[in-house]
């Protein structure tokens, strides 16, 4: 019997010790997780009634971003920084295993019925990523070939996705396998659920450019 297509298979969700030993096999702890979206969290409230409404939520983006990368780096295990075509990751080439935070819905976090989707749409980049995680075709080394280190996208992309609903984070790290018609990721493989986080005030983090993952055109009128 031939074996079922990635996508047509259930997803498997982890939770309590076997989302711990999950993570593990990763390279990560679920500390790491929790301490990202509390820092990006601490320095969300410092945002001001002045500021752009969608600031706080690009804030609390960037500074889980940055902690998730500090968290990873401070192993000293292989992670290294990414961010080929404006695409914020961190990622481990000989796991080949990429992480990117993204805002999720209110099904983030849980086990339910209905499984999370991006709070956003995303764009190119990200349909591109998902789709290598579904056909799984990374480059090989080749004979003759001095070996190169892969690259964040010659990896498999997992997703940070945190969800902030009634003052308290919601968070999953997933292997996403598809983009639904709304560009909203929404099919998984994988789904390591992490514990809920008290945070007063908290909320959804907006990654730069949810529309569009290419990054802006500049125009340079003539003097």
């Amino acid at each position: 019997m031939s074996e079922q297509p990635q996508h047509l298979r259930p997803c498997v969700v982890y939770e309590g010790e076997d989302a711990v030993r999950r993570l593990r096999e990763l390279g990560l702890r679920v500390e790491q997780l929790i301490a990202a979206e509390t820092r990006g969290h601490e320095q969300r409230v410092r945002c001001l009634p002045v500021h752009p409404k969608t600031y706080p939520g690009q804030v609390m983006w960037a500074e889980t971003t940055a902690e998730l990368r500090t968290q990873a780096l401070a192993l000293d295990a292989g992670w290294i920084l990414g961010s080929t075509r404006n695409y914020e990751t961190v990622f481990h080439p000989e796991k080949r295993v990429a992480i990117a935070v993204l805002g999720g819905d209110a099904n983030t976090g849980i086990r339910g019925s209905a499984l999370p989707k991006a709070a956003r749409g995303r764009g190119p980049v990200t349909s591109k990523r998902i789709l290598k995680n579904l056909t799984g075709q990374f480059s090989l080394p080749l004979e003759g070939v001095p070996d190169v280190m892969p690259t964040d996208e010659d990896c498999r992309t997992w997703f940070f996705l945190i969800n902030a609903r009634m003052d308290v984070l919601y968070s999953e790290l997933s292997f996403a396998l598809t983009m639904g018609e709304d560009s909203r990721i929404g099919l998984w493989s994988e789904r390591i659920l992490l514990p809920p986080v008290p945070m007063v005030g908290a909320v959804t983090p907006i990654g730069p450019d949810d529309d569009d993952d290419e990054p802006p055109a500049v125009h340079v009128d003539r003097k």
